[in-house]
């Protein structure tokens, strides 16, 4: 997508894009972790979507992460932290269950800004196997309705 922000900015190149952060973070996961714990230390809200049930919507992750790293947890204690990730919902949630942590703006939307959202964005190509943006958002929100998929999306892209 377009940084809409920085007129005559040059789109963004997708596979570059993953390749930087492939170096920098090791694949899929590692991007995740690291997600998962700059989000438990910056009490940022977000979105995580899970593989077989319905997302987690506008919610924290426990400081409890990061306060560990802070005082020196190790590997292993991360690993142990990471199985049972709580949110500010009340849910407890395992690193394995989460498909994708969409951060959201800490002061939230105004419909204002959610009207305002060009949908036309979700329709780039984005996916690995050529899903639009559109699509994505579709099956990691489990969208069941228009409505739905049109909500997340506008969420996704103002964010």
């Amino acid at each position: 997508m377009t940084d809409k922000r920085q007129p005559g900015k040059r789109p963004i190149d997708k596979d570059q894009l993953i390749k930087t952060l492939e170096k920098h973070f090791g694949g899929p996961a590692g991007i995740l972790a690291q997600m998962i714990i700059t989000l438990s230390t910056s009490a940022r809200p977000c979105d995580v979507t899970f593989l077989r049930k319905e997302p987690a919507l506008n919610v924290k992750i426990d400081e409890k992460i990061s306060v560990a790293l802070m005082y020196g947890a190790g590997a292993e204690k991360l690993r142990e932290m990471l199985g049972s990730i709580r949110l500010s919902n009340g849910d407890v949630v395992s690193f394995d269950e989460i498909w994708m942590v969409f951060p959201m703006p800490s002061e939230g939307f105004t419909n204002e800004e959610l009207a305002a959202v060009d949908l036309a964005d979700g329709d780039e190509v984005w996916g690995p196997n050529g899903e639009t943006v559109r699509e994505m958002i579709h099956n990691v929100y489990h969208c069941r309705t228009k409505d739905e998929e049109e909500k997340y999306l506008r969420r996704y892209l103002a964010s």
